[in-house]
């Protein structure tokens, strides 16, 4: 964790100060995103604002989530909001969390997750919860926990064609055919091989409870600084999930397979982009990191055994 405190009137903002403490200070500037296609979240967020509203404190939120929300006065550009805010409030499921966290952590703004959806893996408190937890808010009683992000930058010929970014996970896949591709594999310049499967997962430590572990990956502690490369259904049992230091990038190049058919590459599950035969995804760790608000409510492991139902809570 990331101890905080508190800075001199006037400056909300966040920043490390000499001793490497992260310093915040009241005078909050709040975003907030949320699903727009949950009811619920959509109350929570009016509760919300109107919490901060009486407390003297600013609000931003994106066009379609004010329209939605009734309070078209707060409304801006995503970007706009997020990039002037002191701290984001994610309101519905891991896939807000996921979008919020990639929208807040290129400007080093913290994103605390509430979570009005299903699983909840990401987000730090229950729509109940928040409500008690506003007022730590303003007054800087939390910490910030920082998170690695993937760097994927897909190139065709001598051009870089996109480069993109993920909190959990960076995947190539085979496309709409469904046939097995052929993808291969180099690491910090080394190769690993070339693998027939459906397809390869390049997770953070924090994805690694995501896809990662669905489809038969190790969980890896978020603090580690390693990536995690799983093979989708591989056409040999010899390819096994491997775990590589962050600082080692990962080159795959998109052999494709017999019938050119194209591939498929997406960012934390969002629209998929096409991938065509021979085109290479170098995927290393981003420039900047995720900073996620933790009130020390529970550790990791706790996390682990409520969301993953290992055991019931025996101590």
């Amino acid at each position: 964790m990331t101890r905080i405190r508190r800075g001199p009137p006037g400056q909300a903002r966040v920043w490390l100060d000499r001793a490497g403490y992260f310093v915040y200070n009241a005078g909050v500037r709040i975003a907030i995103l949320a699903t727009l296609h949950r009811p619920h979240a959509l109350e929570i967020v009016r509760r919300t604002i109107c919490w901060l509203k009486a407390h003297g404190q600013s609000v931003h939120l994106s066009i379609p989530l004010a329209a939605a929300v009734g309070h078209s006065e707060y409304g801006m550009p995503e970007a706009q909001a997020v990039d002037s805010a002191d701290m984001v409030i994610a309101i519905g499921g891991d896939g807000t969390m996921l979008g919020a966290v990639r929208a807040a952590a290129p400007a080093g703004v913290p994103v605390l997750g509430v979570n009005a959806g299903a699983l909840g893996f990401l987000t730090e408190l229950t729509p109940d919860d928040l409500a008690t937890y506003l007022p730590q808010i303003l007054e800087g009683a939390y910490t910030l926990e920082p998170r690695m992000m993937l760097e994927a930058s897909l190139h065709r010929d001598q051009a870089e064609m996109h480069r993109l970014y993920a909190l959990n996970d960076v995947v190539v896949r085979q496309g709409a055919n469904g046939r097995m591709i052929v993808l291969q594999l180099r690491a910090a310049g080394h190769t690993l091989g070339e693998m027939g499967a459906d397809g390869l997962i390049l997770s953070t430590p924090t994805g690694s409870t995501a896809y990662g572990l669905a489809a038969g990956g190790p969980v890896i502690h978020p603090s580690a600084s390693v990536m995690l490369l799983v093979p989708i259904c591989p056409h040999s049992l010899s390819f096994r999930p491997l775990v590589v230091p962050a600082g080692d990038p990962i080159e795959v190049i998109c052999r494709g397979n017999q019938h050119g058919d194209a591939m498929m590459v997406t960012t934390d599950g969002q629209e998929p982009l096409t991938v065509q035969t021979d085109d290479r995804l170098v995927v290393r760790p981003a420039p900047y990191q995720a900073l996620l608000v933790k009130f020390g409510r529970s550790s990791y492991y706790d996390r682990l055994r409520e969301k993953l139902q290992w055991g019931g809570n025996r101590g």
